[in-house]
């Protein structure tokens, strides 16, 4: 008895059979997964996209520290005091402040738009080309397919735009002060940058999934992020539910400074959407018919 005849077979799997495209859907939840990954992984480091990713975020991160570290000192001849009002401002703080301060607040809100930009076609460039068609019908789960456009797209933001710049911003403030950073507290700031890149990431693969044009996935995104920011300036409790602060949750862990209950808050949520993301975007994949 063929797959055309057989009473238990639907009526979409035998027309999807009959246009010779048969989604798998077997037990194997993670099927084809590491085929995916491999792509995936190949698209970041198997063409120029890593330098590339390299000399933007080293010249954006990296840049502005240096322009506060080493230019502006510089200036001083020029414009006379404009050096000793931005150190005014960490007078009292530990040695390197201002480095790590600056580090940042830049690196948090630039690798925010960054993340944004570099998944926003992760998933509706695929649907609209019929690639996700093409990979389903092969023996491959959807589970996989939206995992590995997670990981590999998780991996390239942790290197490029997290763990390079932070190695690059140590020797900055050596060079500065000839200070060295202590490494745990460093690493937890660090920590809570990953952190709010995954929910951006998170957020827009799952906006990805949800709508078929790049307009929504973009304007969603951006609207949590800048609005966001926005809003709490006149609604500051909006930091409870959403990352708005996550540069200064940053800073406090790596100057030891304390954590209010909104810091707190705000990681636990961040992480808890960040997962609610996926399993949506995972749950709604499942049930879209290509």
């Amino acid at each position: 008895m063929t797959i055309q005849t057989h009473p238990d077979v639907t009526r979409d799997l035998r027309q999807a059979t009959r246009e010779g495209l048969l989604p798998t859907r077997g037990s194997n939840w993670l099927a084809g997964f590491a085929n995916m990954l491999a792509k995936e992984l190949g698209e970041w480091f198997h063409t120029r996209r890593w330098l590339w990713q390299l000399l933007i975020w080293i010249m954006i991160i990296n840049g502005f520290v240096a322009l506060i570290l080493f230019i502006v000192p510089l200036l001083e001849s020029i414009l006379p005091g404009i050096n000793a009002s931005i150190k005014s401002s960490y007078e009292g703080l530990p040695p390197g402040a201002m480095g790590l301060s600056y580090y940042f607040t830049i690196a948090v809100l630039t690798g925010s738009i960054g993340v944004i930009i570099l998944a926003q076609d992760e998933i509706i460039q695929e649907k609209q080309s019929g690639t996700v068609a093409w990979i389903l019908s092969k023996p491959a789960s959807r589970p996989a397919f939206i995992l590995a456009k997670l990981l590999s797209n998780t991996i390239g933001a942790l290197i490029f735009i997290v763990a390079v710049p932070a190695l690059i911003l140590l020797g900055e403030i050596y060079l500065d002060l000839r200070l060295v950073v202590p490494l745990a507290p460093f690493l937890a700031g660090l920590g809570v940058f990953l952190l709010a890149l995954i929910f951006y990431l998170n957020l827009v693969i799952m906006l990805g999934v949800l709508f078929e044009s790049r307009g929504p996935v973009m304007g969603i995104a951006f609207g949590i992020l800048i609005g966001g920011n926005v809003i709490s300036s006149f609604i500051p409790q909006i930091a409870y539910v959403l990352p708005v602060t996550m540069d200064s949750i940053a800073q406090s862990l790596v100057l030891g400074m304390p954590m209010p209950a909104m810091f707190i808050s705000q990681l636990i949520t961040a992480a808890v959407l960040s997962v609610i993301f996926i399993l949506l975007a995972l749950w709604r994949f499942q049930r879209i018919e290509f």
